[in-house]
């Protein structure tokens, strides 16, 4: 009878009380967590189970991984990791294939083999650097626990939405990452993830609050519930984001029975859930509440033996043998297309760990010819390493861009771009982009074929016809005396070889093969009848240039760098016709050669999380000679362009053969997409070309000149494009200020007479 009644009351008195933890979704206030997480360390509560959504998953998993509160809020509010809220992230690594900036809005993707169906990408955040942080950072605990969620230092669940079947899906096994990062999928926001051929979203589609889960999966005796979020508030027909939550998410059951648990609440107040900014006062939050139950909680568990959590990590530790990378392999294409890839990895042997696969992975994210690439870390049990499958999918072979600008000035125009891309073993693209408008008008073309290997190379072949014409302009700006009508048309072709350096960088060298054509008048007393001038040079140029760019922005940059160093020679003649009315036409022919070295280097410091400081420093040498007439020598000369608007004048103070100058630029973020910006630039051209009586040019003394021009503007950015409004000093003859209000980019085709 003893031993009878002992089985019977040892499940009641013998045995210690089993505590699940149950993490809701979010977004950022899930942030929340980390701090209830830090609390009940503090308490001496030993979790046994957690079950989470979307970021509560995240959280929970980082947790059940083996990973401290401290760790999880050091990863997790890394600015590295908080990297993908940013729209305007840097994307440099792959330099080599960089597209040269064009006056696009954005571009379209289509393949017209599925009948012009147009690609627009809807997802807001880019995960794939997330993506690749989750399997390092899961890669270890996978592996020890042999992909079973049971195996874990803690047993883990995380919910997901199968959308195709409209219902919730558990996940206790398999990738953790990869399990997690469907939990996280919002939609709209991030990109789906497959998994077994089917596409997962957020679980708070369906259950943002999953205690039904911890009870059927766990039956605990107790269940913490952390609330970091509310049910969405009804929708306003105003707001995108609040008419998706409605559509998309079902209302969440906050509550849990008294009798079989608690909810601690965070205050995580009544803003977005995007809010990425506020996550340290989310912890705080999370911590807060949390200390405010613990007493209730603990009385909740008289029978909870306490455990030692730090002593359960290390030896969870300890069942962590995997270092090496053994083995990559790819999928998602066809063979061929394959073969590409595995020509850039190279040698798997390079890649010791997870962590020395970043750079290469940091490279690929960023190649032209897929559109996304899902990281997926296998363990090797029987070698005791990992391997990676590198999910991709490739790009859409088409591509349509479509852009312009707008401005106050009358610089009106309107730009349009087309792609092609196919690859193979090689990688072959095309582009071809026109600008029509009031002041410049340009048709180029670009073939471009890679051969990757460890370091790939790049052949390229550029044409270019052009024409900016400055008397259209002229009438809209400020009065200034300086002959008015100048017709400036650039035509080259170029055949260019590019290899990248380390990281970011790219060597090109090539030759050009250039035609400029200057049509002028030597001052503004002209009529209709009257004859131009006309300067023709013809020119075969080899050059080399060294180029390194991580600018966030086409303009406005406020975060990265951008390095470049060319030297250019030039081989020709100049042919000049006079004109200007006059009964004869003279016409005079010279050989004409020069050098040319460039240098230019603009960096900026992030100094707070709203404040940047830009540095600009740019120097030019050549060995011009002096061309026939005064106008002809200054067309010729290097112009010096920072402020945009620029572009458009013919600015004969800023034009020289020989110059340097210095820029500071101060961004303020000061609300949301608005950016308060000025800046600030100092030119001294070290021998300033003037004019004679007889209309031709000569040399000043060294540094006799030196020139200011500065802006300070208001940038605005929308969902594409940009808008901004600018008061602009310059110096030069007539009025030096000015007030433009622009929409859009003022960027031209590259210039290889002035590179």
């Amino acid at each position: 009878m003893i031993l009878i009644w002992c089985y019977i009351l040892t499940p009641f008195f013998g045995r210690t009380q089993t505590v699940a933890l149950v993490l809701s979704g979010g977004g950022a206030k899930a942030y929340s967590h980390i701090g209830v997480l830090k609390a009940i360390e503090e308490a001496n509560i030993e979790v046994d189970y957690i079950v989470g959504n979307s970021m509560g998953a995240l959280v929970g998993a980082f947790y059940s991984s083996g990973y401290s509160p401290s760790e999880i809020e050091s990863i997790l509010t890394n600015k590295d990791f908080l990297s993908f809220t940013h729209v305007n992230s840097d994307k440099a690594a792959c330099y080599y294939q960089n597209d040269e900036l064009d006056a696009s809005f954005g571009s379209f993707t289509f393949d017209v083999e599925k009948g012009f169906n147009i690609q627009i990408p809807l997802n807001v955040y880019d995960m794939k650097t997330i993506d690749y942080q989750l399997m390092v950072y899961f890669a270890y605990a996978y592996a020890a626990s042999d992909g079973n969620f049971d195996n874990l230092m803690i047993p883990f669940r995380c919910v997901a939405s199968d959308i195709d079947s409209s219902r919730l899906v558990v996940f206790r096994d398999g990738n953790i990452a990869k399990a997690v990062r469907a939990s996280i999928t919002f939609p709209f926001f991030v990109r789906p993830i497959e998994i077994d051929e089917t596409l997962f979203f957020d679980g708070g589609m369906y259950d943002n609050f999953p205690v039904d889960i911890a009870i059927d999966e766990f039956n605990p005796d107790l269940i913490i519930g952390s609330k970091a979020v509310n049910n969405y508030e009804s929708p306003d027909a105003e707001d995108a984001i609040s008419l998706i939550q409605s559509m998309l998410m079902t209302k969440a059951d906050f509550e849990i029975d008294s009798t079989m648990g608690i909810v601690i609440e965070s205050n995580t107040g009544e803003g977005s859930i995007f809010q990425y900014s506020k996550v340290k006062q989310y912890i705080d939050s999370g911590y807060i509440a949390a200390r405010s139950q613990m007493e209730i909680i603990k009385k909740r568990l008289l029978n909870k033996k306490e455990g030692n959590i730090s002593e359960k990590r290390k030896e969870f530790d300890h069942r962590v043998p995997y270092v090496d990378i053994n083995n990559i392999t790819i999928s998602g294409l066809n063979i061929k297309q394959q073969e590409y890839f595995y020509r850039l990895t190279g040698d798997n042997d390079r890649f010791n760990s997870p962590n020395d696969f970043k750079k290469f992975y940091d490279c690929l994210i960023d190649n032209e010819n897929i559109v996304n690439v899902y990281p997926e870390i296998i363990p090797d049990t029987n070698s005791n390493s990992f391997s990676i499958n590198l999910l991709m999918k490739r790009s859409e072979p088409f591509s349509l861009g479509i852009g312009g600008y707008i401005s106050s000035n009358g610089v009106n125009e309107a730009f349009i771009g087309f792609g092609y891309n196919n690859f193979g073993k090689v990688a072959k693209n095309i582009q071809i982009g026109a600008y029509f408008g009031t002041f410049y008008n340009s048709v180029n073309g670009i073939a471009k074929v890679e051969f990757p290997s460890l370091v790939p190379i790049t052949l390229k072949l550029k044409m270019l016809i052009s024409r900016k014409n400055y008397f259209s302009n002229a009438r809209y700006f400020f009065e200034d005396n300086f002959p008015a009508y100048i017709i400036s048309d650039e035509n080259y072709l170029d055949f260019s070889v590019g290899i990248p350096l380390v990281d970011n960088s790219l060597l090109h060298t090539g030759i050009s093969n250039i035609n400029a054509n200057f049509q002028y008048y030597q001052d503004n007393y002209f009529s209709r009848t009257d004859t131009a001038d006309v300067s023709n040079y013809y020119f075969l140029s080899p050059w080399i240039s060294y180029e390194s760019r991580t600018l966030n922005k086409k303009l406005y940059s406020t975060k990265g760098h951008f390095f470049h160093a060319g030297f250019s020679y030039y081989s020709g003649n100049e042919k000049y016709t006079e004109g200007s009315g006059k009964s004869s036409i003279q016409s005079l022919e010279d050989q004409i050669q020069y050098i040319s070295f460039t240098l230019k280097y603009h960096k900026y410091f992030r100094m707070a999380q709203n404040f940047s400081i830009g540095i600009k420093m740019d120097a030019g040498y050549s060995d011009k000679p002096m061309s026939s007439n005064y106008l002809s020598t200054l067309l010729l000369a290097t112009p010096y362009e920072p402020l945009p608007f620029m572009r458009s004048l013919f600015l004969e103070n800023y034009r020289a053969n020989i110059y340097g100058a210095f820029g500071t630029v101060f961004d303020y973020n000061f609300i949301k997409k608005f950016h308060l910006r000025v800046d600030g630039y100092y030119y001294v051209p070290y021998e300033k070309i003037l004019v004679d009586d007889h209309n031709n040019a000569y040399k000043s003394g060294r540094f006799d000149y030196n020139y200011f021009a500065g802006s300070a503007r208001v940038v605005f950015y929308p969902p594409i494009g940009v808008v901004s409004a600018s008061v602009n000093y310059i110096d030069k003859p007539g009025s030096k200020f000015g007030f433009l209000l622009n929409i859009g980019y003022m960027i031209f085709n590259k210039s290889q007479l002035n590179r």
